[in-house]
């Protein structure tokens, strides 16, 4: 008996041993199946990216030759702009420097014309013809303006002056201005002292521009005024009218050039206007280092355009 149990226990532990075996080999196996499921899955993963990065490639090497050729496009366009301005730039001055001369004698001849003595008719006509032709020469100026700001030439003679001077020199023509369209003009007080380093007939010209709009627009029996503000470093002028207002949508776009209001209803007052002033002021007013614009409560409801430039005193 003792030596059956003997016997038995190496077979048990035979069988044991193998039993472990088999499952460590079936062990090993689901391993390495496993780890091949995983190495497989992976290098389909990385097949699909390298797949997408190919395409991929293709993709940007085909919008790189299109770019390049758009680009090659846009530069032929630029060049044929470029060309195009400078022949409007050359026809412009032409027509400025033909259409001065005869202007000038109409003008003169029409004034001698009118220190004769005429009939009530004809110093009416002649009349017109004075105010045509100074129309005509304003016209002529802000075109003449216009050429030299596209071909970079408007050149500011910078000089230190009293700005509120220059004010004061202008306020009694444009008062007569007003008085002619039953308009007040009112004008505040102006600060002392207030020296500026800047051309003075260009921003003179910002300045009557800004006034003459404002009465122009202004109904009759109504008023315009006029404000000037210390502001840190930069003397401010307020142009405050009572007359059609601006869209909002239009607060900007009325500096481009040309630009004529679209909800302007009356046809005669469109036609006194070229849409340029307000554009030569900006450039003016960019050109001494300032800012200019306009705000308005809404149409109607009259509008205020203001420009402020570096003060030096």
């Amino acid at each position: 008996m003792e030596i059956l149990v003997i016997a038995l226990i190496p077979l048990s532990l035979l069988l044991l041993g193998a039993g472990f075996l088999v499952v460590a080999q079936v062990s090993g196996f689901m391993q390495s199946a496993f780890f091949n499921q995983r190495q497989n899955f992976s290098n389909m993963i990385i097949q699909q990216y390298m797949e997408r990065i190919t395409l991929a490639q293709g993709q940007l090497y085909q919008r790189k030759r299109e770019l390049e050729g758009l680009s090659a496009q846009l530069s032929l366009s630029n060049q044929e702009l470029g060309s195009l301005n400078e022949m409007k730039s050359k026809f412009l001055s032409m027509v400025v420097h033909d259409v001065r001369t005869p202007l000038a004698s109409i003008r003169g001849f029409s004034e001698l014309l009118m220190g004769k003595k005429l009939g009530e008719r004809e110093e009416m006509y002649l009349k017109n013809i004075v105010s045509s032709t100074d129309q005509l020469g304003r016209l002529i100026a802000d075109l003449t303006d216009l050429a030299m700001i596209e071909a970079g030439k408007l050149k500011m003679e910078k000089a230190l002056f009293d700005f509120p001077d220059m004010a004061k020199d202008i306020l009694p023509g444009l008062s007569i201005n007003a008085q002619k369209k039953n308009v007040e003009l009112a004008v505040n007080e102006f600060p002392y002292g207030v020296l500026v380093d800047g051309d003075k007939f260009r921003l003179s010209q910002v300045f009557m521009n800004l006034v003459n709009n404002a009465i122009k627009f202004t109904p009759a029996g109504r008023s315009v005024e006029v404000f000037f503000r210390r502001e840190g470093k930069y003397i401010t002028t307020l142009v405050k009218d009572s007359g059609i207002g601006i869209h909002p949508s239009e607060t900007k776009k009325i500096f481009e050039k040309f630009y004529q209001a679209k909800y302007q209803k009356d046809a005669k007052l469109r036609k006194q206007g070229w849409g340029l002033g307000l554009s030569i002021a900006q450039e003016v007013v960019r050109a001494h280092k300032g800012d200019i614009g306009a705000v308005s409560p809404g149409l109607g409801k009259g509008s205020t355009f203001w420009f402020k430039i570096p003060a030096g005193g």
